[in-house]
C-alpha cells in the first residue's frame, strides 16, 4: 500500500536514533537482540523505522522491512547494508501488508503497535499473513495495570506524547488486542526501563502465536 496518505514525522525520524542512543546501548538494544534471536524463516517487520533491528538478524531466510513513513524509510535504506541477511524494503502500513496469506514465519513488532492507526485491523492482518506455526515477536510498551492514577496519567499525557513521539499512544492494551484476534500470548519479560518516563511503563517482551483451531462440536 502506498504511503501517500501516511502522516509523516520527519522531525522525530531525524532525532530518533540520537534520542534513543543511551537506551540502545543498554536495555533497548538488549531487547532487540533477544527478539532477533528468536526469529526464524521468512520474517516481516512492521514499522521497521530507522532499521535499528536489522544488525541483529541472522540465520533467517529474508527480512521484509515494512515502513510507510518516507522520513523513516530513507534512514532505513541507509541501514540495509549493515544487515547480515537479505532485506527487502516495502512501503506498507501494518494495516495492509502486501504479502500472501500464510506466507510469513515470524512477525517482529518493536515499539510499533503504540503508533498504528487501527490495532484491531493490524492484529487481523498479522493473523492473515502468518503460517499456522508462525509467531509474532513483540517488544512494546502497553497500558499500565498499576492502578487508576498511573492509568489516568498515561491517558492525560497522550495528546502531548502523540505530537512529541511520532504518533505514539501510551495506553494501548496491545496484548489484549492480540488475544481478541485469536492469538495466544506468552510474556517473557516485563520491564520498567531506567531513565524512562513512567507514563511509558510497562514494556513487555512477548511471543505471540496463533491459537489452535478448536475442533467443531460433534453432532448430537
Amino acid at each position: 500500500m502506498a504511503s501517500n496518505t501516511v502522516r509523516s514525522h520527519p522531525v522525530y525520524a531525524a532525532c530518533y536514533d540520537r534520542f534513543n542512543a543511551y537506551a540502545e546501548r543498554s536495555w533497548l538494544g538488549a531487547a532487540r537482540r533477544r527478539i532477533a534471536g528468536l526469529a526464524r524463516g521468512t520474517l516481516l517487520e512492521i514499522g521497521a523505522g530507522t532499521g535499528a533491528n536489522l544488525p541483529y538478524y541472522q540465520g533467517i531466510d529474508e527480512v521484509i522491512a515494512c515502513e510507510p513513513d518516507p522520513a523513516y524509510r530513507r534512514r532505513l535504506a541507509r541501514r540495509v547494508p549493515e544487515a547480515r541477511v537479505a532485506v527487502r524494503m516495502v512501503d506498507a502500513a501494518a494495516e495492509s501488508l502486501p504479502v500472501p496469506d500464510g506466507s510469513v514465519d515470524t512477525v517482529v513488532s518493536t515499539l510499533t503497535m503504540c503508533s498504528v492507526d487501527d490495532p484491531a485491523t493490524v492484529a487481523a492482518e498479522l493473523a492473515r499473513i502468518l503460517r499456522p506455526d508462525g509467531q509474532i515477536l513483540l517488544f512494546e510498551h502497553i497500558r499500565t495495570d498499576r492502578g487508576r492514577l498511573p492509568r489516568l496519567l498515561q491517558t492525560l499525557a497522550i495528546p502531548v506524547w502523540y505530537c512529541f513521539a511520532g504518533g505514539c499512544r501510551l495506553n494501548r492494551p496491545t496484548l489484549d488486542t492480540l488475544r481478541v484476534a485469536g492469538f495466544e500470548v506468552s510474556v517473557l519479560e516485563t520491564l520498567y526501563a531506567p531513565h524512562t518516563p513512567r507514563v511509558m511503563y510497562p514494556f513487555v517482551t512477548a511471543v505471540v502465536t496463533p491459537r489452535p483451531n478448536r475442533a467443531a462440536p460433534e453432532a448430537a
